[in-house]
């Protein structure tokens, strides 16, 4: 046999879950809530002036219309041969106003699922996902106990309008890298650089979580119930400084076990998002970055950290589902290859008894990427953003192999 020309095939297990990963926000367009106000204020639009950059990259806006073209994108991912989609409600869409529950808005997304259950998909629905109503965050978001209570009345207007269609509910998205960025480092609104407000808002986000997580199995027993966790792989920048391998240990537990630590008790699955390695360094600006391989963003591809991310969580003994895993790369060069790489690594963990049963692509579109704007391309299928035709990158047949053959090569 000539070993050059030899291809192994690595086999998933059956039943395994193929999917891509949407949220409602950065893809639906023509929503307004606490992030379509930053994104316009005038102290926001100054300081992206001030870097030389316009601000109209950085509004959100009509996104990739998909408010109004959703079974078209439904219809992009069964070409994909994927089995699995998961998408987003918005709640600013469902309870506009304090006292205001927007019909109009459920019966639209009673129609996603339904068209999406028509398609044969398995429907993993993330019910927040970062935005808030504009009059919960004027009442102080999620450093508020209020805001606990208007959390899970909206989940109880979802369980009983929506649940029969959700087989996968996903209560929180990356919950922790909110309360960091929105509470602590600022990045995202309310820009606030507050240890306590962090604080607070992590523990209000853990109680909204487990009882939901509670009402959700009080009207379906047998239902799937988690939150997404960002989980990418932390590293000291010098592995023989023991103050670096320190702080990555602490960086380590906030970014990825506190959470899990807390509703262990409350999730019936682990969700992962994983996009890098992180090596964290004490030297401002605290990471060292590679200059190599990297993504649009400056991100660095590490598909071996999957694995020991994996790895790590696998202590919870649950079942694992990657629900994004994903790369800006407008090019298209490098993605069919990360996807590979990052999927033999899944693969790896499984064959060492870890329990993972899903990947999830990031993203079918190219979407609005949040405080980066539309520079980022983490598309499946890019987006014209005057016409917001759709069109195939080439990553997207690589990818419908994959999920044809439920294989890698």
């Amino acid at each position: 046999m000539n070993n050059e020309n030899f291809e192994k095939e690595i086999k998933f297990p059956d039943g395994f879950l193929w999917g891509t990963s949407t949220s409602a926000y950065q893809i639906e367009g023509g929503i307004t809530n606490d992030w379509s106000e930053w994104e316009k204020s005038e102290g926001r639009s100054k300081k992206l002036e001030k870097k030389g950059k316009n601000p109209k990259d950085y509004i959100c806006g009509k996104a990739c219309d998909s408010y109004n073209r959703y079974k078209e994108d439904l219809d992009l991912a069964v070409s994909l041969n994927s089995n699995s989609i998961r998408i987003g409600i918005e709640w600013a869409r469902i309870q506009p106003k304090k006292d205001v529950w927007d019909v109009e808005a459920i019966n639209h997304y009673r129609d996603v699922l339904q068209e999406a259950k028509k398609r044969n998909l398995k429907t993993v629905v993330t019910l927040w996902h970062w935005t808030n109503p504009v009059w919960l965050a004027r009442e102080g978001g999620w450093t508020k106990k209020s805001a606990v209570e208007h959390y899970l009345k909206y989940v109880d207007l979802i369980i009983e309008n929506l649940g029969g269609n959700i087989d996968f509910w996903v209560t929180l998205n990356e919950p922790m890298l909110f309360a960091n960025y929105s509470y602590f480092l600022g990045y995202f609104p309310p820009n606030k650089h507050s240890f306590f407000k962090f604080k607070k808002a992590t523990n209000n986000l853990i109680k909204a979580h487990i009882k939901a997580y509670e009402k959700i199995h009080n009207f379906f027993p047998n239902a799937n119930v988690s939150i997404t966790n960002l989980s990418n792989y932390f590293e000291p920048a010098r592995k023989w400084f023991a103050p670096e391998q320190l702080f990555k240990k602490i960086v380590a537990y906030y970014g990825i076990n506190k959470f899990f630590n807390k509703i262990n008790n409350y999730i019936d699955f682990i969700g992962v998002d994983y996009y890098r390695r992180i090596n964290l360094s004490l030297i401002p600006p605290f990471i060292k970055r590679d200059k190599d391989n990297i993504t649009d963003m400056g991100w660095e591809i590490f598909p071996e950290g999957l694995f020991y991310v994996l790895k790590e969580l696998s202590k919870y003994k649950k079942p694992i589902y990657i629900l994004e895993n994903g790369l800006a790369d407008e090019s298209d060069k490098k993605r069919m290859q990360f996807i590979k790489d990052h999927l033999y690594y899944v693969h790896k963990a499984i064959s060492e008894g870890i329990d993972v049963r899903g990947y999830f692509y990031w993203s079918l579109l190219d979407n609005f990427e949040w405080d980066k704007g539309w520079s980022p391309k983490f598309g499946l299928f890019a987006v014209d953003r005057d016409t917001f035709e759709r069109k195939k990158r080439p990553s997207a047949d690589f990818y419908a192999e994959i999920c044809r053959s439920n294989s890698i090569k």
